[in-house]
């Protein structure tokens, strides 16, 4: 397996990310999806983006280690390579979230439900964890459905938040 590769499912590839994404990355912060859920990952230059992922690798060195949060991959379709979203792990409150998303134009075609099993059951593993925790603004279904079917269970909810746990 490519030391780049964390992990693959039926369809995609979670793998860490490289400076060739920049393109990418910069134009997946500019949809609507990421601009309405997560508004924290809207660059303002690709400058900007470049500075994140030169982070975000940095990060790869300590995996899998428990005090060098955030790890964040990106998905890749087997089919064709193209970069689809991304998968991360950061530190909470609660412990350990995941955190995911899915380009516009690849939303609702099973893909984060697909990589958001796989990576849980990995990271319950290689972290060695107990629970894992989802938490999903309480108007964002899509979300909602993705921890859902992928076998999170709701714990509580407060202040328009979902906390889901994964065990």
């Amino acid at each position: 397996m490519n030391n780049q590769v964390i992990l693959t499912t039926k369809r995609l590839i979670i793998r860490k990310f490289n400076l060739d994404d920049i393109n990418k990355v910069y134009q997946m912060s500019k949809e609507k999806g990421i601009k309405r859920w997560l508004p924290d990952q809207v660059y303002k230059s690709k400058e900007e983006t470049e500075e994140i992922l030169k982070y975000l690798k940095s990060r790869y060195r300590y995996i899998p280690d428990m005090n060098n949060f955030p790890y964040v991959f990106g998905l890749e379709l087997k089919e064709g390579n193209d970069l689809v979203g991304h998968i991360g792990l950061s530190k909470i409150e609660l412990g350990i979230e995941v955190g995911y998303a899915i380009a516009d134009r690849y939303a609702n075609q099973g893909y984060a439900t697909e990589v958001v099993t796989k990576f849980s059951n990995w990271t319950l593993v290689n972290f060695k964890l107990d629970k894992l925790w989802g938490i999903v603004d309480q108007i964002n279904i899509a979300s909602i459905n993705v921890l859902e079917k992928s076998n999170y269970a709701l714990k509580d909810k407060s202040k328009g938040k979902y906390r889901y746990v994964y065990e």
